[in-house]
């Protein structure tokens, strides 16, 4: 039971990583509304499912419960991390 908890902890974390950057990217760097709007949404069903996971993690006391938590701290760092603005509009070259 005990190795069954954890290989599937492990594959929550590294599912958790995948979707969570892909969020993170989806809302950062594509100027979609749509697609933001969407990130935002799987972002956050990512995170629940992230501490659902650390619930029964815990419960079952599991050693990868700190990579578990450690991901999930850095996806919400990493989703709340504001990129410098520039306002300046890109000058056309002249040749």
């Amino acid at each position: 039971m005990s190795t069954m908890a954890e290989l599937s902890v492990f594959i929550v974390t590294l599912l958790g990583l995948i979707c969570g950057g892909w969020c993170i990217y989806w809302v950062k760097m594509i100027p979609c509304v749509r697609r933001a709007r969407l990130g935002r949404w799987l972002f956050v069903l990512t995170l629940l499912t992230l501490g659902a996971m650390a619930l029964v993690a815990a419960v079952v006391h599991a050693d990868s419960l700190a990579p578990l938590g450690l991901l999930s701290g850095f996806l919400v760092i990493g989703m709340l991390w504001e990129n410098p603005h520039t306002d300046e509009v890109p000058s056309e070259r002249t040749v």
